[in-house]
């Protein structure tokens, strides 16, 4: 039942191919069924799911992940006239959890009953109206390849109840959530049919294969499917259990509303479930610890290196590291999990919404027809495996052309290089690029055809080829370069500081920022002082608004709000220098809602701001790293993740500057962090690591411990033992009275750990397990310095990382109050990572905080 991005839908022609091509010779044997005689539920088939949510870890998932409105009670399951009867209601209860308008009902068969492959199949009556959502479906008894979705999930039938001519089939799959995808089939019903009758639903399932029924009548069939790490059909070659239930709301078919009638019901007439008698199928075991290459996904969060000016003389100092870059020997192309000289890879063959490119030979060099853009530039991948021997300046080289001008992007993958951007078109240039490599190593050599959201990529018309060839990758040196060192006098900006105070080092670049004497808009193809573009006049559905002036500034009447957040624009190009910049203005909205701001194609972060009916001043700092011409652009449309509110609203804006800044003169004050730190011991962190300071203040004050031998390992992550040890010490709590009733506290923490429960700063599980050894991540982090320093939380709380959804929905809360206490802090790239684990350098930085 849980949903993720991205939809796969199978062609008629294509359908009815895997039909022929379906197992016909299966010998179905019935081996467990339950036909519901009796007046109550078989408990010895079946278990109740009670209330409102599940324990994951140590974090109570509110709605089951779902978002569903209703509490799941074992009296609204019963077993009458020989039928199961699933019974959803309006009606009002509670639990230490919170309160609740509706209850139904929820069984399975974990624990009790599970298989793998064979045939599934329940005779089901559906109940009719708005926000219900039954559903007959299956889980992995064991997640050994992860988290949800990495083990899988099989929805055999699942339903909104405002439709009663359609039911839905769906797998989950790919990697742990929100990296996770799904592929699924509706199935429409004959006009003489419908859901509120007893149909017949089901699935047969051999390896590599699931096929979907309605009545004995074939309607899906899925054959591809993947999950991270292991090999095909993994994750469905495990054994799967039954559930049944009657959600109410959720995110499937929304909330009940006014035409919503209760009580209502989800008969079953039976559960059966057959072995085909014939076969003999192994089941999956638990992925090992491999080297196996995974498919490039690029690491973002990491600093791109220095800049190098290739207007020096370079010269060439080594080989080429490319094997075949004119594709003359090249004859087929590997994947990730098979590589071979020159390897691809298309997500839109794992995420059907992903990028799709077809690479083949050409004379001369090799071409990839684009047929599906994606929405990341790495969606389409053309690699090739590196040995780099040494550190220092390289300089790429290929020819290049595309019968469509776009930019594509190449990264040395791992190596810390910054990604390279190109800009084609239909001519074959020759085109350079230079990285500088910090290590020695194996990396990827790896061009990017996908179109990136983020970076505003046009999304261009389907299909045209991209051409590649005379592809080189060689060490080059330079008078006046030093690899690893940046250049002088470039004329890049300083390094930004948000804990440095800065103050105006000039006036205002923006014209007329109060909006007096603009008496019309422009647009950016016929330029004003004031400009404005809404993708909404050139695509139905996209982003809309209409600008006019005011006396309280400009008022921007968001008349759609599309679904992407540059849709909408209020733009004016201004010229900095390089620099800080202090972007002001003062905005309000009839809606409260996220704007976003941005100097394109400086180099400079997209800002966000949370804004509402009143009027306030926002500021932020922005860094330029060269002089030129940009636009300074708000945004004012919606991105996908964000609630739809209800249009037209009025967004004001006035009185915007961008004003260069610089560092107010240093007053002696008392420093933020260690300055004259006690005397380093541990040989692993050097004198100059960000973190030394910290370290050697809590290893004198015995807050923190090394290893032995002199060794701290600031770059190891930390164990959730470990922090919770760090944290009492920090907080300097009695370890003596405190107590405890976790199953694997039993080592060398376990003082700590009840010092710690004593105090409520951890939680455990249901299983009474605390996880004393498993990684604490950034998000559980957040969770205990909350409690830690009696922060507030609120549930309106909202995050405005660019990864905000990778954050547990009931983290938010706690990362949000973390954030703005700056007790954490993001990694780079506008990107919290809150499933990363934290790492013993970091976690000292933060308990330094605590005791701050």
């Amino acid at each position: 039942m849980k949903k993720a991005a991205g939809i796969t839908a199978v062609t008629a022609a294509a359908l009815l191919m895997q039909m022929q091509g379906a197992a016909a010779e299966e010998e179905w044997e019935l081996i467990w069924e339950d036909q519901f005689e009796g007046d109550s539920l078989n408990e010895s088939k079946w278990n109740y799911d009670i209330g409102n949510g599940f324990y994951d870890g140590d974090e109570w998932i509110d709605g089951w992940g779902n978002n569903e409105s209703q509490s799941y009670q074992q009296d609204n399951v019963t077993v009458e006239d020989g039928k199961l009867v699933i019974e959803a209601r309006e009606e009002q209860v509670s639990d230490e959890y919170g309160e609740y308008d509706y209850t139904s009902g929820k069984i399975h068969t974990e624990g009790l009953f599970s298989q793998a492959y064979g045939k599934f199949e329940a005779s089901i009556k559906l109940p009719e109206g708005q926000g219900f959502w039954p559903a007959f479906w299956m889980m992995p008894e064991e997640d050994i390849y992860g988290g949800w979705a990495a083990s899988g999930e099989i929805d055999i039938m699942e339903n909104r109840g405002s439709e009663t001519d359609e039911v839905g089939a769906a797998i989950h799959y790919g990697d742990v959530w929100p990296h996770n995808t799904y592929s699924e089939q509706p199935y429409q019903f004959p006009e003489d049919g419908s859901t509120t009758e007893f149909n017949t639903y089901g699935i047969e399932w051999e390896p590599g294969e699931i096929r979907w029924y309605v009545n004995d009548e074939i309607y899906s069939v899925k054959d591809e499917w993947h999950t991270e790490g292991v090999d095909f059909p993994a994750p469905f070659d495990q054994e799967f259990h039954l559930i049944l239930n009657l959600a109410v709301g959720g995110w499937y078919g929304g909330e009940p509303d006014e035409t919503t009638e209760f009580p209502a019901q989800m008969e079953v007439d039976y559960v059966k479930v057959y072995e085909d008698a014939n076969a003999e199928y192994e089941t999956g075991t638990p992925p090992e610890e491999t080297d196996e290459e995974e498919a490039d996904e690029p690491d973002e969060s990491e600093e791109a290196g220095p800049g190098i000016d290739p207007d020096l003389d370079w010269e060439e100092v080594g080989s080429n590291l490319v094997e075949d870059g004119s594709f003359t020997s090249t004859d087929s192309f590997g994947d990730p999990d098979n590589r071979e000289l020159w390897s691809t890879f298309s997500m839109g063959e794992h995420d059907s919404s992903g990028g799709i490119a077809e690479f083949t030979r050409t004379e001369p060099g090799i071409q990839a027809e684009i047929t599906q853009v994606g929405w990341a530039w790495w969606h389409m991948q053309l690699m090739q495996e590196l040995e780099v021997d040494e550190a220092g300046v390289y300089r790429l080289s290929f020819d290049a052309s595309s019968e469509e001008a776009r930019t594509i992007r190449a990264e040395l993958v791992d190596s810390g290089a910054e990604i390279m951007s190109f800009e084609l078109d239909e001519e074959t240039n020759t085109y350079e690029g230079y990285v500088e490599v910090e290590e020695s190593g194996s990396f990827d050599l790896m061009f990017g055809l996908g179109r990136d959201d983020e970076e505003g990529d046009e999304e261009l018309d389907v299909p045209y080829l991209v051409y590649l060839d005379n592809i080189s990758f060689t060490r080059v040196e330079a008078e006046g370069h030093e690899a690893g060192e940046p250049e002088e006098d470039t004329g890049s900006a300083p390094v930004l500081d948000d804990a440095e105070e800065w103050v105006p080092a000039g006036s205002s670049i923006i014209t007329d920022g109060s909006f007096s004497e603009t008496e019309n808009f422009g647009h950016p193809d016929d330029r004003s002082t004031w400009n404005v573009f809404g993708l909404g006049e050139y695509e139905d559905g996209a982003g809309l608004a209409e600008a006019s002036v005011t006396e309280n500034g400009v008022a921007m009447e968001v008349l759609q709000e599309g679904w992407a957040w540059w849709h909408i624009q209020l733009l004016q190009e201004v010229d900095p220098e390089a620099g800080v910049y202090e972007l002001s203005f003062d905005a309000s909205s009839e809606e409260a809602r996220v704007i976003r701001a941005e100097l394109v194609n400086s180099g400079a972060d997209i800002i966000e701001f949370d804004i509402d009916e009143d009027t306030s001043i926002y500021e932020a700092l922005v860094e330029v790293d060269e002089s030129g011409n940009f636009d300074l652009m708000f945004g004012l449309g919606r991105e996908e993740e964000e609630d739809e509110r209800e249009v037209p609203y009025t967004v004001t804006l006035n009185n915007i500057s961008l004003t260069p800044m610089q560092p107010a003169e240093e007053e002696e004050e008392e420093p933020s962090e260690p300055t004259d730190p006690a005397e380093q011991t541990f040989t692993d962190v050097p004198e100059n690591h960000w973190a030394a300071g910290y370290i050697a203040q809590l290893a004198d004050g015995m807050i923190i411990e090394g290893y032995g031998n002199d060794l701290f390992g600031p770059e190891d992550s930390v164990n959730r033992g470990q922090f919770a040890a760090m944290l009492v010490r920090a907080m300097e709590l009695d370890t003596a009275s405190g107590s405890h009733s976790f199953t694997d506290a039993d080592g060398e923490f376990e003082d700590y750990i009840a010092a710690a429960a004593e105090a409520e700063l951890v939680q455990g599980r249901p299983d009474g397990t605390f996880g004393t050894e498993e990684t604490i991540t950034r998000q559980d982090m957040a969770i205990m310095l909350v409690r830690a320093h009696g922060l507030q939380t609120s549930e309106d709380a909202s995050l405005h990382y660019a990864d905000t959804n990778a954050v547990h929905p009931s983290a938010v809360p706690s990362v949000t109050a973390a954030t703005e206490a700056g007790l954490l802090e993001g990694r780079g790239q506008n990107r919290f990572e809150p499933t990363e684990a934290m790492t013993r350098a970091e976690a000292a930085k933060v308990v330094f905080g605590v005791m701050d």
